[in-house]
């Protein structure tokens, strides 16, 4: 997104690319934020939705698993968009290409120097390693930053083992979702809301039937000492660190789903 802006703005950018081509794996499901008016802005939000109307503010959103009301406000600020990330992946790509954008698939930023003049970067591709000078380099690259990393720029923040997170397409049998409200109603434990951060004695559940996805989705976040294993497991699962997402779905409502 940002390499299609600059070409809007004059600016001749060049996208590097550590993957092949684009991953099957589904890691995000939408959209959080004014990103969502930008794309609307670049006519790019009736690719993602068919929907030629503009987004329009979310009446409420849950932030630190806390249910917020945001219909209350006169400006709502917020705007959301459910779309699978492997569908908006496709549609940027498809947008760099009309903007005629260069992406090399399958090239590694190793490392870089700078001076006052820019930035020469050391990059690892298909046919072996290979230099770019360049005015300026960006890291767009997510969470686990290469740039941040070879900038020496610090990600504080704490981690833990003792929890676990889990994100899967689930299918569960009809019976159990209520078809006016789309509530997940567990047998021996109760109902479940939809799209809300559900929290129970063992974790926190979250259960949405999100349109276009190719099963229900469900997160899970809690305790591995808390978590339930398989009582027919051999001795390679007793070897294994983690809960499967099957035990992870089962021990954060306590419940066989």
């Amino acid at each position: 997104m940002l390499a299609c802006e600059l070409s809007l703005a004059g600016v001749r950018s060049l996208v590097l690319e550590r993957l092949p081509e684009r991953t099957e794996e589904n890691r995000a499901n939408g959209l959080v934020g004014q990103v969502v008016r930008m794309l609307d802005r670049r006519g790019l939000y009736e690719r993602l939705t068919g929907n030629p109307d503009p987004p329009r503010p979310a009446p409420g959103f849950v932030f630190g698993a806390l249910p917020i009301d945001l219909s209350v406000l006169d400006d709502n600020p917020l705007y959301t968009l459910l779309v699978p990330q492997r569908r908006i992946e496709q549609m940027l790509e498809e947008r760099a290409v009309e903007l005629h954008l260069e992406i090399r698939r399958g090239h590694e930023l190793t490392g870089f120097t700078q001076d006052a003049d820019g930035v020469t970067l050391q990059v690892s591709g298909p046919a072996g390693p290979y230099t770019i000078e360049t005015r300026y380099l960006i890291g767009a690259d997510g969470g686990h930053s290469i740039v941040r990393k070879l900038a020496g720029i610090a990600f504080p923040g704490v981690t833990t083992d003792e929890t676990i997170a889990r994100t899967a397409h689930a299918v569960v049998p009809a019976e159990l979702v209520d078809p006016v409200t789309g509530r997940l109603d567990i047998p021996g434990y109760g109902p479940i809301p939809p799209f809300l951060h559900h929290r129970t004695e063992r974790g926190l559940f979250v259960y949405a039937d999100l349109p276009g996805a190719p099963a229900p989705l469900m997160y899970l976040l809690g305790k591995v000492a808390g978590m339930r294993r398989n009582p027919h497991a051999g001795p390679a699962d007793d070897a294994r660190p983690y809960p499967t997402a099957r035990e992870t779905i089962n021990s954060c409502p306590g419940s066989d789903l």
